[in-house]
């Protein structure tokens, strides 16, 4: 089936596309490199040409060590930023805490755990790596519709507008992906089975030819409208799938006739015909209460004028509109976003670069010397080899056999029998091959003992530590590119949330005492109303992450330090059952096995020990009564 083509979305296609082609012929080289970065990072056996010679390389690498690979290994951290909110008002503390508690949980059910392993390598390899944040409203509970999607894009799928940097400061910017055209009909409801995959290495090239014909590129371009606001158009080859201008509005279905909501099929006044239509303000259908108290009923009784059946006003017998009272249904402002939903973590900032500085191009040198030197040593070792030495005449029989025969004609033939064993030197390949090495982790600032090997330089545990900070610190960089990505990862969560999460949504949270809460979070507390009496929502918050978070991801090295706490005597003294209260419910909050249990068990002996001493305080008291008591006369 040929779809029908329409001039209009003709028009805006070509218009896309265009941008699209140039912004991908102006990002081509950065394309190129990524690609040749991942293989040297997969252990390719190609081998660069020398640089002051025309001539192309002619062989390939038949061992290769990769450093490469086992550097940026070196560096995978698993841990996820935790997100703190810091309030910029007095009053909004408690907002922030549901803020962070909310996000956490998302960070949970989205499973970030999985993004973040593959963000681990493909930042250094590439120089960056992107989030996409939505709202998907086909997710959800069972009491709430939709969700926040959070996925990974590749470096690859995000061509940015030429010559700008920042993605806030882009007019627009492009997102490719591969999809099924399955997918893609039911997602859209565009029948795209003639389209073509434009772009196959978005994917894994090894899939077989049979199943790329059931894939399609699909485009996506995100930009500025003249509003402020964010529009979104999405084209498969030359299929029109979405163009929403301001696509972060909330719109709903009305006549086309008459603008009623869609309520079926045919609307009320005969029309079959809808549209959708921006909606700035959202009716309420029950009360809300602010965050001040004030309540704003869903409906209130006001003054209209009594109209007749053929819509005119009526009048008394004095020409007077006559009154009547009705409901009116109040409303409140709708909340956008207003921001790209893409995000980017950078490996380390590079002065005009989109991308960061990768890792690979920084040791590619090095890791070529490598392969070649591995080459050379490897060709000879194996051309090496021993050699017999026998007299003119003199061969030697083989029939398989252990002892094979020599035949000599005299006994001083035998004096001329000899082996000559040629070995090969190659010590100093050796040493230069390790100098590459270590030159490649100098660079990147990685040492043994960052790496988990022996290190006869680090006399003692302290010492040890003190290189493997030391190491870190080189990448400090990295880390704070990582958080930063990650602080606006969380504030682009919270706004989304508050933006199209109209059902409260359901969270859980340990309280102060270890103990399992249920909270939730409801986007009206974030509802207030301005000095000049206008409604608006409060997103005025900082977000960042949690420097500890690191630490507090690490349950073994928590552990640990709480029992050196408890032997220091930071809980209290060791011989007191409080002491060890204390101790058991900071071990229950970061989740030591059986800790709860066991602190119940010390509270069940403290509550006995509590009551044996009051009992032991009574009967003292009573005692002394007696003995303070007047004798009878």
């Amino acid at each position: 089936m040929n779809k029908v083509k329409n001039p209009k979305e003709t028009a805006k296609i070509d218009k896309w596309q265009g941008r699209l082609d140039t912004a991908r012929m102006a990002y081509a080289g950065e394309l190129s490199k990524m690609k040749d970065y991942y293989s040297v990072y997969q252990g390719d056996r190609h081998v660069l040409s020398n640089p002051n010679s025309d001539k192309a390389a002619t062989k390939q690498a038949n061992n290769v060590w990769n450093i490469a690979y086992e550097l940026i290994e070196s560096q995978v951290d698993s841990s996820i930023p935790v997100p703190k909110v810091t309030p910029l008002h007095k009053g909004d503390e408690e907002l922030a805490k549901i803020i962070e508690k909310v996000l956490i949980s998302e960070i949970k059910r989205i499973r970030f755990t999985k993004m973040n392993d593959f963000q681990e390598r493909t930042t250094p390899i590439r120089g960056g790596d992107f989030f996409c944040v939505e709202w998907d409203s086909n997710a959800g509970t069972h009491c709430t519709l939709g969700d926040l999607s959070v996925e990974r894009r590749s470096a690859l799928q995000i061509i940015p507008q030429p010559g700008v940097i920042e993605i806030k400061d882009m007019d627009y910017i492009f997102m490719q992906v591969s999809q099924t055209k399955d997918s893609v009909r039911r997602k859209y409801g565009v029948d795209v089975r003639n389209a073509e995959e434009e772009r196959p290495e978005l994917r894994n090239t090894a899939t077989s030819a049979a199943y790329t014909q059931d894939l399609v590129t699909v485009n996506i371009a995100y930009y500025k409208n003249d509003s402020g606001g964010i529009g979104r158009f999405i084209w498969c080859d030359d299929y029109l799938l979405e163009d929403l201008p301001d696509y972060q509005a909330r719109v709903i279905d009305v006549c086309a006739k008459c603008g009623l909501p869609k309520n079926g099929e045919q609307c009320a006044c005969g029309s079959t015909k809808f549209e959708r239509k921006k909606q700035d303000d959202e009716l309420l259908y029950q009360d809300v209460t602010l965050a001040s108290g004030e309540i704003i009923p869903a409906y209130e009784q006001t003054q209209v004028e009594q109209l007749d059946g053929d819509g005119n006003p009526v009048v008394d017998a004095f020409g007077a509109p006559v009154m009547e009272m009705a409901f009116q249904q109040n409303s409140i402002p709708y909340y956008k976003p207003n921001l790209y939903p893409i995000l980017l973590r950078r490996n380390v900032s590079s002065e005009g670069d989109f991308l960061g500085f990768p890792d690979v191009e920084v040791i590619q040198d090095q890791q070529d010397s490598v392969k070649k030197l591995g080459s050379k040593i490897m060709e000879k070792l194996l051309k090496g080899g021993s050699y017999v030495t026998l007299p003119e005449g003199v061969s030697v029989e083989t029939d398989g056999e252990e002892l094979n025969i020599l035949r000599l004609a005299n006994p001083a033939q035998k004096q001329l029998i000899d082996v000559v064993s040629l070995q090969p030197d190659i010590t100093k390949d050796r040493a230069v091959q390790e100098s590459e090495y270590q030159h490649a982790k100098s660079v990147l600032g990685i040492n043994d003992s960052f790496q988990g090997k022996y290190d006869a330089s680090a006399t003692s545990g302290t010492a040890k530590q003190y290189q493997i900070n030391q190491a870190a610190g080189r990448m400090e960089s990295k880390r704070i590119m990582k958080n930063t990505a990650y602080s606006e990862l969380y504030e682009t969560m919270f706004k989304f949330l508050l933006a199209y999460a109209d059902q409260p949504i359901e969270f859980s949270a340990p309280d102060k005492n270890g103990n399992l809460e249920f909270a939730h979070f409801d986007r009206m507390m974030f509802l207030k109303r301005d000095a000049a009496g206008e409604l608006y929502w409060n997103d005025e918050f900082l977000f960042e992450t949690d420097p500890t978070s690191t630490i507090l991801t690490n349950r073994e090295a928590m552990w640990n330090q709480a029992d050196l706490k408890l032997q220091s005597g930071a809980f209290g003294p060791l011989t007191e059952l409080k002491t060890l209260q204390l101790y058991w419910l900071f071990m229950e909050k970061n989740n030591y096995p059986n800790a709860g249990e066991i602190r119940k068990i010390i509270e069940a002996r403290l509550q006995e020990q509590e009551a044996e001493q009051m009992e032991a305080r009574q009967a003292m008291m009573m005692q002394r009564g007696e003995e303070n008591a007047m004798p009878l006369v």
